[in-house]
């Protein structure tokens, strides 16, 4: 992408691997709704010229010096967000939060390319029967083990998450599969709230027809959701977290918005909430893949389209045209 809405198809001489690098032919990429911002000029970590893309997965064809020869033929996943292993995020094990995080597919060259060189320690060998396209998302599940993660969520609780896109669904398949617990889904989309109901919610609220936070009391016993998880980005719906959530209950917010938000301060203090953000994930890639290996009708519903590299640009004009019939676009390479 040279600038918003400008892409070009170039040949480019193959990224050769740096020491600690290998070098992965990319077989499957997921388009990501921050591809679209990107596309779109939306993006604020958006830099042009670059080559975007970093739900990947492919094979190794090269390796560096210092990296593990065994990885040379393997079928790998792609952890896109790498840390500089210096700062202090880095140095409390939290290199999610690295200040100068070099992200494959913003900050250096991605992986919508018919190759991508990726720190050998940034991926992960996939089972032999996992599919390229259930490895390509691998990286937007991980998003929502990490959001789970943050939550620190327990069995029995209520749970809320505002937004049903597809890291929402990637919050709610993992919940519903992996602990005992009561899931509200909240979003404007009727087809998105379907999709939930697939998913595995207890049950979903229309917030167009629907006062969001009288429902959930009137369900709750007037005690609210013991965790809210906000996947919308939208900053009327990070507000409302703080009147969904119980008290001493904790608040996740996982959707990204570059405008302000206001809480109530009187409620910060007298509900004892937690408020946590999230962004990437911690060594949740290898638990991912189990996880979609183990449920692969999870991956099957969660991926809407596929289509080839080559269709790139309209793929992301149909993943910004049509977000209610778009979960998510699988590129296949040939």
């Amino acid at each position: 992408m040279t600038k918003p809405f400008t892409i070009e198809f170039r040949e480019v001489a193959q990224p050769v691997p740096k020491p600690r690098e290998v070098l992965v032919r990319v077989q499957a990429a997921g388009i990501c709704g921050s591809d679209v911002h990107f596309y779109d000029g939306s993006n604020p970590y958006a830099n042009y010229p670059q080559i975007f893309g970093h739900e990947l997965a492919g094979v190794v064809e090269g390796v560096g010096d210092d990296a593990p020869s065994s990885l040379a033929g393997k079928r790998v996943v792609v952890e896109p967000a790498v840390p500089c292993g210096r700062c202090y995020a880095c140095s409390i094990n939290r290199p999610n939060a690295c200040a100068n995080i070099d992200m494959i597919g913003s900050v250096r060259a991605g992986g919508f390319a018919d190759y991508v060189t990726v720190p050998a320690h940034h991926v992960h060998v996939m089972p032999d029967d996992m599919r390229f396209e259930v490895g390509a998302v691998c990286e937007p599940f991980s998003i929502g083990a990490q959001a789970i993660r943050r939550s620190g969520i327990k069995g029995g609780e209520t749970v809320a998450i505002l937004g049903m896109g597809p890291i929402g669904l990637t919050i709610l398949s993992q919940l519903k599969r992996t602990f005992d617990v009561t899931v509200f889904a909240i979003d404007v989309v009727p087809e998105r709230l379907q999709l939930a109901l697939d998913f595995g919610a207890d049950a979903v609220i229309d917030a167009r027809n629907m006062d969001v936070v009288a429902h959930i009391l009137s369900k709750t016993n007037g005690e609210g959701a013991n965790i809210v998880l906000e996947a919308a980005g939208v900053p009327n719906t990070i507000e409302q977290t703080i009147h969904l959530v119980s008290a001493a209950g904790r608040i996740v917010i996982v959707g990204l918005t570059g405008q302000d938000v206001k809480f109530p301060g009187q409620l910060l203090t007298k509900k004892d909430i937690e408020i946590y953000g999230t962004r990437h994930s911690v060594g949740l890639f290898p638990a991912v893949m189990q996880f979609l290996h183990e449920h692969p009708d999870v991956a099957d519903k969660f991926i809407s389209q596929r289509m080839n590299f080559t269709e790139l640009e309209s793929a992301l004009k149909l993943a910004k045209r049509c977000p209610a019939q778009v979960t998510k676009i699988i590129l296949f390479y040939s």
